[in-house]
């Protein structure tokens, strides 16, 4: 960085790592560069408050960092543009509207969507969030009172879709002919430790949430999937809460991506193809170890990334990022229970809800949230 204009960092995306990224910038003075932020939405969320978001517990405005307030305090330029894809030879990030922003310095934080397993397109993702938001403001609960039995399907049995399972059912409690469904071809909360599994397992039968185990989708016709094995499930709105999967435009450049089309990364956060590329969150791995998909890793990237990217600027050597090898887990049941796990440690019950609580307002308290009422979804009372 010995030229003499000003060097630009780009931050591609406003995912948790970047936030906390500006909030550094605020606290930490970094070597002379002009910072722009990058995101389609001025509005991002934050994953551990999304579930109690659905089921009336805080509103869309509590869960939400705005991330134009925050670029403003951080002395950084917001731009609210699509990305649509990167020249990293060229040192360009390229926009929707045909627009190219030159770099000096890139991260990308733009976070993961889910996998397509079906073609239906009825199917709403849970990914990004704010459609979502949307079809849940719509008036589902009439749709459900005109029909003796209303088939709610999520295709998933992961974090994300256990716990939007059961923030739905909370949501939508008075409401008798509403059936949940949860379709998993690996089992509820796979990779999870098998004491949270059985938690877990408990919390959503108590529901009468109906878990169909063992059940991979091989296709979908006039609203019936049907399984590799021939079993069919009628629905009537579906939901897609499968693993992460990334934006397709990282696999068309010329960076380095595994298979799935994830960016691969060295341990300083680097592309393992361009070195003045940095990425982190849910659209990085890690070249020689896999972390989980979890807004943890995000959050515990921020200072890595900080202290990097400063240290490029200074032309200074980098330093590895240095994932904990056990971290909390948190999962709300909807219900003012919650069951946690870290290592051999394990506890369910309204003490750790209160505790999920108490983390997830602690975090959201560091930044500006959006004006109260300007991202309303409907009360469920009155859908």
């Amino acid at each position: 960085m010995s030229n003499h204009k000003q060097p630009t960092v780009i931050l591609a995306g406003g995912g948790h790592t970047h936030a906390l990224f500006l909030k550094k910038l605020q606290k930490e003075p970094s070597p002379s560069a002009h910072f722009i932020l990058v995101s389609a939405s001025r509005y991002t969320p934050y994953s551990g408050m999304l579930p109690r978001v659905i089921s009336g517990h805080y509103t869309a405005e509590q869960s939400h960092i705005d991330l134009e307030s925050l670029a403003m305090a951080s002395n950084c330029t917001f731009l609210k543009a699509t990305i649509a894809g990167l020249d990293p030879d060229a040192n360009e990030l390229i926009l929707e509207n045909g627009d190219r922003l030159q770099y000096d310095i890139l991260s990308i934080n733009t976070g993961s969507t889910q996998s397509r397993v079906i073609d239906a397109l009825d199917c709403i993702s849970i990914k990004p969030i704010r459609p979502f938001l949307t079809w849940l403001s719509h008036p589902l609960p009439k749709q459900i009172q005109q029909s003796e039995a209303f088939n709610l399907v999520i295709i998933g049995a992961g974090a994300a879709g256990v716990e939007v399972a059961l923030a739905l059912h909370k949501r939508f409690k008075n409401l008798d002919q509403l059936n949940i469904h949860i379709v998993t071809a690996r089992g509820v909360l796979a990779g999870h430790p098998l004491e949270v599994q059985q938690m877990m397992s408990e919390e959503i039968q108590k529901k009468n949430i109906q878990i169909h185990n063992h059940f991979r989708v091989a296709g979908v016709k006039g609203k019936v999937l049907t399984s590799d094995q021939n079993e069919t499930l009628h629905y009537d709105a579906l939901i897609l809460a499968t693993p992460a999967a990334p934006a397709g435009w990282p696999a068309e450049s010329q960076i380095a991506t595994n298979p799935q089309g994830f960016i691969q990364i060295n341990p300083q956060l680097q592309s393992i193809s361009h070195q003045n590329i940095f990425a982190c969150g849910d659209i990085a791995e890690l070249a020689h170890s896999k972390l989980a998909k979890s807004g943890v890793y995000a959050v515990r990237q921020a200072p890595a990334l900080h202290k990097n990217i400063c240290q490029m600027l200074a032309e200074k050597p980098l330093e590895p990022f240095r994932p904990q090898s056990h971290f909390l887990s948190l999962l709300s049941c909807a219900d003012g229970c919650a069951i946690a796990s870290r290592g051999w440690f394990r506890a369910r019950g309204r003490l750790v809800w209160l505790w999920k609580d108490w983390i997830d307002r602690r975090f959201m308290a560091q930044f500006p949230l959006p004006e109260p009422g300007s991202m309303k979804i409907n009360d469920p009372d009155q859908n």
